[in-house]
């Protein structure tokens, strides 16, 4: 019985120790932040920016956060500002988060517009890292009106994509140009990207406002 007691007490002490030194929990985050830079949408920026640094400093130790522009063509490393998983360690992982938003601040000290908004390719490109993530629970954050608008050289169409697991959230879904001559324009337009996240698998979240966002994720 004392033996028994022994090997009980060791194996709490061991998890006990595995859980303060930041292992990856059954509440850990793998959050990929995509942010639409094209057109007048570029002065989004860095309100975007302010809900990633709130966004990031809310994670903890070995969560993992990315965040990317949203641009032309197929979305790729170039439009990668930054891709961080937080130390094990909480005062490590505090370090992590300043140079986080270090790399946040630069971005949108230099953003410019871009010419088109390849929406499907971010979000492909946002799932296949999120893929590669060990993290219980992963998200992708969207910041975009979701005007889809790519080059006649980019058909994206076909592309297909794998949501499985992940939880899209879109979030300041501002009213476009286009938008003043259709009213209904803008609820087609989020009931169409409903449609095609949910087909692909993933589930649909619509946060009106920065407070819905940080609320749903913690």
């Amino acid at each position: 019985m004392i033996i028994k007691t022994f090997k009980t007490l060791t194996a709490g002490l061991i998890l006990a120790g595995v859980a303060a030194c930041g292992a990856v929990t059954s509440n850990s985050k793998a959050v990929f932040m995509l942010v639409d830079a094209s057109g007048t949408y570029v002065r989004e920026v860095p309100d975007a920016v302010v809900t990633a640094k709130l966004l990031t400093s809310k994670l903890n130790s070995n969560d993992m956060f990315a965040f990317g522009e949203i641009g032309s063509c197929s979305f790729s490393d170039s439009s990668l500002v930054v891709r961080r998983t937080l130390p094990g360690t909480p005062s490590e992982a505090a370090y992590a988060k300043q140079a986080v938003f270090g790399n946040l601040e630069a971005y949108a000290e230099t953003v410019q517009p871009t010419g088109w908004t390849d929406i499907r390719g971010g979000l492909r490109y946002a799932a296949a890292e999120l893929e590669q993530s060990d993290q219980a629970s992963r998200y992708i954050v969207l910041v975009s009106d979701l005007v889809e608008d790519v080059s006649p050289d980019c058909d994206t169409s076909g592309l297909e994509l794998d949501l499985e697991g992940i939880t899209v959230i879109v979030t300041n879904v501002t009213r476009s140009d286009r938008d003043a001559s259709d009213p209904n324009a803008y609820f087609e337009r989020l009931e169409a990207w409903e449609a095609l996240v949910e087909d692909a698998g993933g589930t649909w979240v619509h946060a009106n406002s920065r407070d819905r966002l940080l609320e749903y994720m913690f």
